[in-house]
């Protein structure tokens, strides 16, 4: 009986660990990096690599991006605000980006 519980409580630990973040960031606190069809976002860690999403992940989990000149629009399907964790891509710490619900624009000239 003891083991059910153990494993209950790892399961709790393992969803905690993955939402606990050095912290939290909008989509508006992001950099953008054009790398041809795919746009990546970035954000900068304290460690000085990168916490990243780019486009493909941001359509697969229900995001439409749309670009013209001067902006990049985000909008969701769903009108609730979401968040994802992203790890960073050098050390063990982590973010919860949140999105705005519905729409969410940043400017082009936001990038490195």
């Amino acid at each position: 009986m003891l083991s059910g519980d153990t494993s209950i409580l790892k399961t709790h630990y393992d969803i905690l660990e993955d939402t606990i973040g050095a912290e939290d960031v909008t989509f508006e606190d992001l950099t953008v990096e054009n790398a041809g069809d795919v746009v990546e976002f970035l954000y900068q860690c304290r460690c000085s690599d990168y916490y990243s999403i780019d486009s493909l992940e941001l359509g697969e989990m229900g995001f439409l991006l749309s670009r013209d000149r001067s902006t990049i629009s985000l909008q969701s399907r769903n009108a609730l605000p979401a968040s994802v964790v992203l790890p960073c891509g050098s050390c063990s710490l982590k973010v919860r980006l949140f999105f705005n619900a519905a729409n969410t624009t940043l400017q082009r000239d936001h990038h490195l």
